[in-house]
């Protein structure tokens, strides 16, 4: 039998095969949206370059599928110039606009942003959304034009600024995704793991990617258009304790070597905030959000997704 679904909550992911994407469209299923996932591969419900098409091209999707809400969790960024994160982050986001704008019924745009789009804060002091605007680096200028389009238009709109996460599927080219993968190298080969990182000095709000998943739903149907939201644990946690609990997860034994990266390519995007901590107070009333899982969570589940991918 075909389950139900209220009119009312429709929704269309793009980015929806990407990482974040897929637990967006996971949490929207299990809380009963119809969503629909749009992406550059075969795996999405309509493959769609969003970097390329046309505003109109996204709007006939919107319409067919009579999306009350549309969510941009689309975007490259690993390894990327600033000129090209450019093109993925704001060119993209200002056809999103423009595609909701030619959609029959103008939906809910739910903009994926980073914590990174603040300046850095003195260890101890919580983000909050009146924080400076000071973005270092190209991944914070490109998200902050991106969010800005979104907010100088005249849109239906909620920007959540989210901090670093990690879960299942996590990206390769992340710190902990990394780790992970090279984890299971080692238990592929059968012998420890070198694990050659940037130094761990850093300590950030981490956020399973459910949770996350979770306040994107919220702010789907939240009244809170034009606002900008963080969304993160409100807790600080060593990058270097984050290592060390998944390479206990995984039962491998390890050996880190921290290097100084060569290049700032190889710095990942929040590599360069050496401490944060979000304050979740907004999402909190806003949303009525607040994050549920424990890293630990997070660390088992990816560690548990990785060794099940050897199987399939």
């Amino acid at each position: 039998m075909r389950a139900h679904h209220d009119p009312e909550k429709r929704v269309v992911v793009l980015g929806g095969t990407g990482f974040v994407g897929r637990h967006v469209h996971a949490a929207f299923t299990a809380a009963g949206w119809e969503a629909l996932t749009v992406g550059r591969t075969a795996a999405a419900d309509v493959a769609l370059d969003l970097t390329a098409a046309p505003p109109r091209a996204l709007a006939a999707a919107l319409d067919r599928h009579r999306a009350t809400a549309v969510v941009n969790a689309a975007g490259d960024y690993w390894g990327l110039s600033e000129e090209r994160m450019r093109h993925s982050f704001v060119t993209v986001t200002e056809r999103v606009l423009a595609a909701a704008d030619l959609a029959v019924r103008r939906p809910r745009l739910v903009q994926l942003g980073t914590v990174l789009e603040y300046g850095p804060l003195p260890e101890g002091t919580p983000l909050t959304e009146d924080a400076p605007i000071d973005p270092v680096g190209g991944y914070g200028r490109t998200k902050y034009a991106a969010t800005r389009a979104v907010l100088d238009a005249d849109a239906d709109a909620v920007v959540l600024r989210v901090t670093n996460s990690v879960g299942p599927g996590a990206h390769p080219s992340s710190l902990l995704g990394k780790v992970g993968h090279a984890l299971l190298d080692a238990v592929r080969r059968g012998r420890p793991a070198t694990l050659e990182l940037a130094p761990l000095r850093a300590v950030r709000d981490y956020l399973d990617v459910r949770d996350l998943a979770e306040a994107v739903v919220a702010a789907a149907g939240a009244d809170a258009s034009g606002r900008v939201v963080n969304i993160g644990t409100g807790r600080a946690v060593p990058i270097r304790r984050l290592v060390g609990d998944l390479i206990e997860v995984s039962g491998v034994r390890a050996e880190i070597v921290e290097r100084e990266p060569a290049s700032t390519t190889q710095v990942s995007p929040g590599a360069i905030a050496e401490w944060l901590q979000v304050d979740p107070a907004t999402a909190r009333r806003v949303l009525g959000w607040t994050a549920r899982r424990t890293l630990r969570d997070a660390l088992d589940d990816f560690w548990k997704d990785l060794l099940d991918g050897t199987r399939r």
